[in-house]
């Protein structure tokens, strides 16, 4: 059953889409008004009056003075029923923005309301708020898109806003929020490239300070030992020290047991020539935000296409070395989220398709929790090379089967280890006003008197003043005895 009123007029324009409604307007039998529908009073003075509504959302408006006829920008938006001749009922249909101009019996402009159908966004802004109370932050509808806007506290609070507002729409989210505490880590890297039986090979004393302690002895393999735990670990039988396990296990090994000092040993390693150190960025980047580094080159690699008689080559260039790619996030309880891809790659002249060459690549990717100044290792990403050598006397060891009385054959499997450490830190900017000193602004060359009287290369520019006020040498002095107390040094004052 359909309702009519008062008689309606129906008007074109060249925007071809204008109904006109007066108190006759018909509705199929599949509509019912919500009786919760919303009420919005609007003055009509010949100015525009604004009004927001959601798609299939209905509103109810009082105008305050009597109209006769209501003419509609574009029905497929919107549906509008006069329910008397100081009230309409507006039923929005579809995302846009039309308008009702309202006249009176006389055909004279009262006023026109602009309608704008749009998704509404309010609870989206409940939910960020109850998520993340300390954030200011506010819901715009962009375009039928969610625009937030103001200030986080980190990037953790950051993403989580961003998820909560995707969340509540099928468009991406439009961000533009502000980070208030916007915390930088820097991150140490140190890439190095060790033989599988480095461990076994390293000729050198195991001898230094952790957290479960290391003694000092003598074994027959040279190797100061005792009952301390990293020692005791490395020379077990089946340990990474005997050469049974990839060198990895054995730097994981003393970065787990001794508390992260692993520069020493690293040190030691590359002296005695055991290990090779390909790259140590320090990279730094916002917390949430991608920081990358290569050291290395690219390699031309040419490409060619055919279309018909026509040949066209193209050339690329493939990047090698050493690359990392490292995102750090830092949580609310200082704790350190870090996705790390490390790559190390080489040209591999073994290969040769159409003139270009192969290449060895060597990958990770992780993502680790750690605390500021804590270490971690990635190693087991090995490598295993056989190569043969033949040596002989020229033109005897080429005789057929007596030729092997003058030629020796020797079949070599190198296997090398590549392993990754990475150690981050929380860094934040120097103060306004605060001088930043490099190493040589605290020292200078010595002299000759200084050199060939004291054995001195470097001056500290403090102990130079020291001097030169008559204020002596500060810190413990007299003999030093190697007593064990507690780990310390013992010193006796004379």
């Amino acid at each position: 059953m359909s309702r009519c009123g008062k008689k309606g007029i129906a008007r074109s324009s060249l925007a071809a889409l204008v109904a006109v409604f007066s108190a006759c307007v018909c509705w199929g039998p599949g509509f019912t008004g919500r009786a919760d529908a919303q009420e919005k009073f609007v003055t009509l003075g010949g100015s525009v009056q604004q009004v927001t509504l959601p798609p299939n959302e209905t509103l109810t408006l009082n105008t305050g003075q009597t109209f006769g006829d209501l003419v509609i920008g574009s029905a497929d938006m919107i549906d509008v029923v006069p329910l008397s001749d100081r009230s309409l009922f507006i039923r929005a249909k579809q995302i846009g923005a039309t308008n009702i101009s309202v006249y009176d019996d006389s055909k004279r402009l009262l006023g026109v309301i602009d309608v704008r159908v749009a998704s509404d966004f309010s609870e989206a802004a409940l939910a960020i708020r109850s998520a993340a109370p300390s954030a200011r932050v506010r819901v715009f509808n962009s375009n039928d898109r969610i625009r937030v806007t103001g200030t986080v506290r980190d990037a953790v609070e950051l993403q989580r806003v961003i998820e909560i507002a995707q969340s509540y729409s099928e468009r991406p989210v439009l961000n533009q929020l502000k980070v208030s505490d916007s915390q930088q880590v820097m991150l140490e890297v140190r890439v190095i490239e060790a033989s599988r039986q480095t461990g076994r090979d390293l000729g050198i004393g195991w001898s230094g300070r952790g957290n479960n302690g290391i003694g000092k002895a003598t074994t027959s393999q040279g190797i100061g030992v005792d009952d301390g735990s990293l020692v005791r670990t490395l020379l077990d039988p089946k340990g990474a020290a005997t050469g049974m396990q990839p060198f990895g296990q054995l730097i994981a090994k003393v970065l787990e047991i001794s508390g992260g000092q692993i520069d020493v040993v690293i040190n030691a390693l590359e002296q005695k020539g055991v290990v090779r150190r390909l790259a140590q960025p320090n990279l730094i980047a916002m917390s949430g935000s991608t920081a990358s580094f290569h050291a290395g080159g690219e390699v031309p690699i040419l490409t060619t296409t055919t279309n018909g008689a026509t040949v066209a080559t193209q050339t690329d260039y493939r990047p090698f070395g050493v690359r990392l790619t490292f995102k750090p996030v830092v949580l609310d309880d200082g704790l350190i989220n870090l996705q790390i891809e490390p790559e190390v790659s080489e040209i591999d002249t073994s290969i040769n398709v159409n003139g270009n060459p192969g290449f060895i690549s060597r990958a990770a990717s992780t993502t680790v929790a750690l605390r500021d100044g804590q270490s971690f290792a990635m190693a087991g990403l090995l490598q295993s090379i056989n190569a043969k050598d033949i040596q002989q006397l020229p033109g005897l060891g080429q005789i057929p089967i007596l030729g092997a009385l003058f030629r020796s054959t020797s079949f070599q499997k190198k296997e090398s280890d590549l392993v990754i450490v990475v150690t981050p830190h929380i860094v934040r900017p120097a103060s306004p006003g605060e001088d930043l000193y490099s190493p040589l602004d605290q020292t200078r060359s010595s002299n000759d008197a200084e050199l060939f009287a004291l054995g001195i290369l470097e001056v500290d520019k403090d102990m130079l003043r020291r001097f030169r006020n008559g204020e002596g040498v500060k810190g413990p002095y007299g003999h030093r005895l190697d007593l064990d107390q507690g780990g310390q040094l013992a010193v006796a004052k004379r």
